[in-house]
């Protein structure tokens, strides 16, 4: 990160390596660039250096974040645009997309909002408490954490006002609430119409892949030629939070049956040469090249756009795990070891029912009739029956 005059901003480079340290991802130290880069440019337009920052500006940058607009979230409003391949792996982005908010028709699911959702701005306090208090440990300057936190006793964290009133917030204070998110797992009958529609081998061994193992889209690109395995079933990915390291997944045999009918028909010179270590998605243009995450998503572009819906890959990761869930032979450990979960608490997030679900078991519920009123066996005199059983209308 640099600043105005392209000078690295030594305070953040410093942080950042203290968090590459750790372990950290490269993904997660360019999360946490980028939210330290709206907190400088927040902090250089109401020029307050980042020194002198308090809680009310932590408050005024909360406020601009929920009402300023997400770059990564504009759209336009034709819903079928799509690109081709050959203009994806070029870098040719398409300019055209649903509204920003709306709800899809065929999935049920809301785009995402043209602004930062709370989990975003939650994480941004996260990053920016984090980097102050480094900047005390390393003693960076006379300053302390402007990021109010919550406690017993209130609110704290340094203010501008003298005597400022002390509450009791459920949780810290600034932090957005976070909606529950409705199921994402996708049912049967969309699941037929996406491999109706997807173009190529390719495409159903990338959508079979992920659904039987539940991969995250990182995971999926980072397989390679060898990292295949049929004969034990498993797939090699570099997982989430695993340093680089590679791991071994379970996936179902017809996803090995995809993956060979995608390499059978598409061997083409410079793809198959040297083997070795070679990434095993690669595009349709000449020469071929490695899928990124921009030709992966357009993949599901494409099919978003004859099917009119709003599918990503992580739907897939979700459906997974949802199936996992409702199956009773497998048990909840199973099931986070499949995922590669830390916390079985995070299986909460795939555990509940899917709209079409509910609807269908509402249905059966007024469907079903009401049970039938209690009859004596023949035999029994109806005032013993009242004897034994007062107050039951026989």
């Amino acid at each position: 990160m640099v600043d105005a005059a392209g000078r690295p901003v030594k305070e953040i480079t410093a942080f950042l390596i203290d968090i590459a340290a750790t372990g950290a991802s490269v993904a997660t130290r360019r999360s946490y660039a980028y939210d330290l880069l709206r907190w400088w440019r927040f902090c250089l337009a109401v020029e307050v250096p980042w020194r002198e920052a308090f809680r009310e500006e932590v408050r005024d940058f909360v406020l601009w974040l929920q009402g300023a607009p997400n770059g990564q979230r504009r759209r336009a409003a034709d819903p079928a645009a799509s690109v081709s391949e050959e203009s994806s792996s070029s870098g040719e982005r398409s300019t055209s997309r649903p509204a920003a908010g709306s709800i899809n028709a065929v999935t049920g699911k809301a785009y995402l909002p043209a602004g930062y959702a709370p989990r975003t701005i939650n994480h941004a306090l996260t990053v920016i408490s984090s980097f102050y208090e480094f900047a005390v440990a390393a003693g960076l300057g006379p300053l302390a954490n402007p990021v109010p936190r919550s406690s017993a006793r209130g609110r704290t964290g340094p203010s501008r006002r003298v005597g400022a009133r002390s509450g009791l917030p459920r949780r810290g204070t600034y932090r957005q609430r976070q909606p529950r998110i409705q199921p994402r797992s996708i049912g049967e009958p969309l699941l037929q119409e996406l491999f109706s529609v997807l173009g190529n081998d390719r495409d159903r061994a990338l959508v079979a892949v992920t659904l039987s193992s539940g991969v995250r889209a990182s995971e999926l690109l980072s397989m390679t030629r060898h990292g295949v395995n049929a004969g034990e079933g498993v797939l090699s990915v570099v997982g989430k939070g695993q340093a680089g390291l590679r791991v071994w997944v379970p996936a179902a045999p017809e996803s090995f049956v995809w993956i060979a009918r995608y390499l059978a028909g598409h061997v083409r010179s410079g793809f198959d040469a040297g083997m070795g270590d070679q990434p095993l998605w690669m595009t349709f243009g000449n020469p071929p090249r490695p899928l990124t995450y921009f030709t992966l998503r357009q993949v599901l572009e494409r099919a978003n756009a004859k099917l009119g819906a709003n599918l990503t890959w992580h739907d897939f990761r979700h459906t997974f795990a949802h199936r996992l869930l409702a199956d009773e032979r497998m048990t909840l450990t199973d099931v986070q070891m499949l995922l590669r979960h830390r916390n079985m608490d995070t299986l909460q997030a795939y555990s509940a029912a899917r709209l079409d679900e509910l609807v269908a078991s509402l249905h059966r519920h007024l469907s079903r009739p009401a049970p039938a009123a209690a009859r004596p066996a023949p035999g029994y005199a109806a005032s013993d029956l009242h004897t034994l059983f007062p107050g039951v209308t026989l």
